[in-house]
């Protein structure tokens, strides 16, 4: 089981920042699971279809195969599934896709699938009860204390609730300032906290803007989304079963209790 559900502030650019920085070695691609948009076909200017909806849509999309033939390369090179750009189609489209095409990719074990669940709100998402980790991204309020004490509570909720249902997660603490990675790990339920660089002339580029890639490979964010995918790969290489239950056996009797 390799679907990483990537959620909360900057998941977009977390999301392709990490499949960027993902071994070459095992496959990898972004999923868009945002029912609020998405935007990497803009980002990434590539085509709007194939894509998600033509993925929940087909009478096959109950097959790898099908939901591999809807995915489109980068030409950064990384493999991206686009969810539709307006609100209210990509709402529906996500919500039908849960039923048809989440069951296809959190079952994978030959590619390792990150999708982009947007900001949670409300109750946990299929995509997030489905996969086998969560990484939450968190942005700090580096000029407010009291800012940022206010986001770490709604941030312990939110892992709280993951906790509950024994999901394992990351959180993703985007810069350094009020608190450290070590005073947000002693107050928030996460396995792990990764610090990652507020870096926007980095963030910008993954988003589409032009600029080096050898300066790209060597900016703060790379540097630290190479520490992020390192945690996570190593999460999911200790989760994948041999011959025993996977994480996903456990989340699925989650929500029959």
């Amino acid at each position: 089981m390799s679907l990483v559900a990537v959620v909360g502030d900057g998941c977009t650019t977390t999301a392709l920042g990490m499949a960027a920085a993902w071994s070459s070695d095992e496959p990898c691609m972004v999923a868009e699971f945002d029912p609020a948009g998405g935007c990497l076909a803009a980002w990434l200017d590539l085509p709007r279809s194939p894509g998600l909806a033509e993925a929940a849509a087909s009478s096959a999309s109950g097959t790898w195969s099908t939901i591999q033939s809807m995915v489109q390369r980068s030409e950064s090179g990384v493999d991206v599934l686009v969810a539709p750009t307006r609100a209210v189609e990509a709402a529906v489209v996500v919500l039908a896709a849960g039923a048809s095409v989440l069951p296809v990719v959190s079952a994978l074990d030959t590619t390792v699938v990150i999708a982009d669940g947007g900001r949670l709100r409300g109750p946990l998402s299929p995509l997030v009860t489905q996969a086998a980790m969560v990484v939450v991204a968190h942005r700090q309020h580096p000029g407010s204390a009291a800012a940022a004490a206010l986001g770490f509570d709604r941030l312990a909720e939110l892992t709280a609730q993951l906790a509950v249902r024994s999901i394992p997660t990351v959180v993703a603490l985007i810069g350094s300032r009020p608190y450290a990675p070590d005073e947000v790990a002693a107050f928030v339920r996460s396995d792990t906290v990764v610090a990652l660089a507020d870096d926007p002339w980095a963030a910008a580029v993954l988003a589409g803007r032009a600029g080096s890639a050898n300066r790209l490979r060597r900016s703060p964010l790379m540097r630290s989304l190479n520490e992020l995918v390192a945690v996570v790969s190593a999460s999911l290489r200790q989760m994948r079963p041999h011959g025993g239950r996977s994480p996903h056996d456990y989340h699925a009797m989650d929500d029959r209790s």
